[in-house]
């Protein structure tokens, strides 16, 4: 009777390993993104590990964050499709430690919201 259990036991976990294995996302390679962008499909990266790859929006497996859709990939990084209403500002060559507070770019931002 306990060699029956042990066996069952064994192998529902099997299964269980099986099915989760079946549903968990496997990771592009470089060369695979690259054959999909070519091919019109989307391919998704996450932001702070650009080596990572997906052909779904899931989150990277690394650190958890939301993976970005990719609009191409140049010297084996991606380059991410901008966000709709995304503002991108160009800081170079702004002097930033003479400038007052009040002219800052970002004196705007709520850092913490009120309540």
């Amino acid at each position: 009777m306990k060699k029956l259990f042990t066996v069952l036991l064994l192998s529902f976990a099997l299964l269980g390993g099986v099915a989760y294995a079946a549903d968990a996302p496997s990771p592009l390679t470089e060369q695979q993104a690259v054959q999909l962008l070519q091919e019109g499909k989307p391919v998704y990266s996450c932001p702070m590990h650009t080596h990572i790859f997906s052909d779904h929006e899931e989150k990277c497996p690394i650190c958890g964050m939301k993976l970005k859709k990719v609009k191409e990939i140049k010297d084996g990084k991606p380059v991410f499709e901008e966000n709709k209403g995304s503002t991108n500002m160009d800081m170079k060559g702004m002097d930033m430690k003479n400038m007052p507070m009040k002219d800052m770019p970002m004196k705007d931002m709520n850092m913490m919201e009120k309540k």
